[in-house]
């Protein structure tokens, strides 16, 4: 029976990622496990915050998030598509590498 392939983010569909309100996720990068979790707001006005740990440490957090924005997550870009309040965040997947993250404030 042939190994599986390894899949890095197994939440991704067609280049998007939900991430939803306050459910951690767990991504194995360079055999170590990271955790991220979203959190939204609704004042001032919709906006999401993204947090990446590892080991029981912050390695990024991603404040003020709105549409267009980009973040890194185990060194892959993302393009924030959508917030909905206490609903989720969608990402997609950003073609090119050349985009820089936006709001991140590294812990590593």
């Amino acid at each position: 029976m042939p190994e599986r392939p390894h899949v890095k983010y197994p939440f991704e569909f067609d280049g998007c990622w939900v991430l939803r309100y306050h459910i951690p996720y767990e991504i194995q990068y360079y055999g170590r496990t990271h955790h991220i979790v979203v959190t939204i707001f609704k004042e001032p006005s919709v906006h999401g915050r993204i947090q990446v740990g590892c080991e029981g440490r912050p390695v990024a957090e991603y404040d003020e998030l709105t549409p267009g924005d980009v973040v890194e997550i185990t060194g892959d870009p993302w393009r924030v598509v959508q917030v909905e309040y206490r609903t989720h965040i969608t990402l997609e997947r950003v073609a090119d590498g050349n985009e820089e993250a936006t709001g991140a404030q590294a812990g590593e």
